[in-house]
């Protein structure tokens, strides 16, 4: 039996034509737009980069540095409703304050239950493990630091934190020392990993 063909007619084809130039012309705009929450998301909850102000972190980091911020143990913190405290030594990115009016970058010196003393141009810890006390400065990154300045002791309250900024001068950085005062846990942004500017100073932390 022979076969027919079946052939569109023209208006048909044109239809079709239609329908498939309407969906190349929302293509692009649906793709922006996932781009566009996607990397929202990212920024807020996950990993944002930061940029570096003043001279509190100095000789680690300098005004104009980028650091990327890692978020994401904070905002699971949230969504468990569990508290995030980081790794004594990390550099953390905290929420802005009344008295800094901005956020500020600080390393984490001691954790709830640690007694933190400054004197004699260093910091001692002691806790239940450590009784005696220990000096965290003896880490890698204090190798660079000038003696601490001032007298200073407190009891770190549980769920909070104690930070100090690498420059240990006089008036040199708003940290725990002064009216701030330890962290609370809640306060915390996220812990700087990599500085990633300058180009040639790229650095995991």
């Amino acid at each position: 039996m022979p076969t027919k063909d079946i052939q569109s007619s023209p208006a048909s084809v044109e239809i079709f034509s239609e329908y498939k130039h309407s969906k190349k012309i929302w293509r692009l705009p649906l793709i922006m737009v996932i781009v566009i929450v996607a990397l929202y998301v990212i920024t807020a909850y996950v990993v944002t980069p930061v940029e570096v102000r003043g001279i509190s972190m100095q000789p680690t980091l300098h005004t104009g540095n980028i650091v990327l911020v890692w978020e994401w143990p904070q905002t699971w913190a949230r969504i468990t409703n569990s508290q995030y405290i980081p790794k004594r030594g990390s550099i953390v990115v905290l929420q802005k304050t009344p008295v800094s009016g901005e956020e500020l970058i600080k390393r984490v010196i001691g954790l709830p239950g640690d007694n933190v003393s400054i004197g004699s141009g260093k910091v001692t810890v002691s806790n239940n493990q450590n009784p005696s006390g220990f000096d965290p400065d003896v880490a890698p990154y204090g190798k660079s630091l000038v003696p601490i300045f001032g007298s200073y002791s407190t009891a770190v309250p549980p769920g909070q934190i104690f930070v100090l900024g690498d420059n240990r001068s006089l008036g040199a950085s708003i940290d725990s020392r002064s009216s701030i005062g330890s962290i609370e846990s809640t306060d915390i942004i996220g812990q700087a990993i990599i500085r990633v500017f300058p180009f040639d100073q790229i650095k995991l932390f």
